[in-house]
């Protein structure tokens, strides 16, 4: 598996790779059977990543942006902060 972090993120240029990643069909939830298929292909940690984003969020939401670019991966976001962060991998 390989070694991940996670980083904080500009949350307004999230908003626009969530969109165009939302336009594009590249936008997968907690509830899509992709999501799955995602972490178990990229060898993603869920449960640590998701336990970092819950210390620095109240209300987190996670979602993946997958479209072929390096801008995909793992991201978690608070609305009501105004907040995002991305997990990246270590190399």
């Amino acid at each position: 598996m390989p070694r991940a972090k996670v980083v904080d993120f500009d949350y307004y240029h999230f908003l626009r790779l969530l969109q165009r990643a939302t336009n594009a069909g590249g936008r997968i939830e907690k509830t899509d059977a992709r999501w799955e298929d995602f972490v178990k292909a990229k060898g993603i940690n869920e449960v640590a990543a998701t336990a970092i984003a819950r210390q620095k969020f109240e209300d987190v939401a996670a979602v993946i942006i997958d479209e072929g670019q390096d801008t995909d991966g793992l991201y978690f976001f608070s609305k009501n902060e105004e907040s995002c962060l991305r997990l990246v991998a270590i190399d």
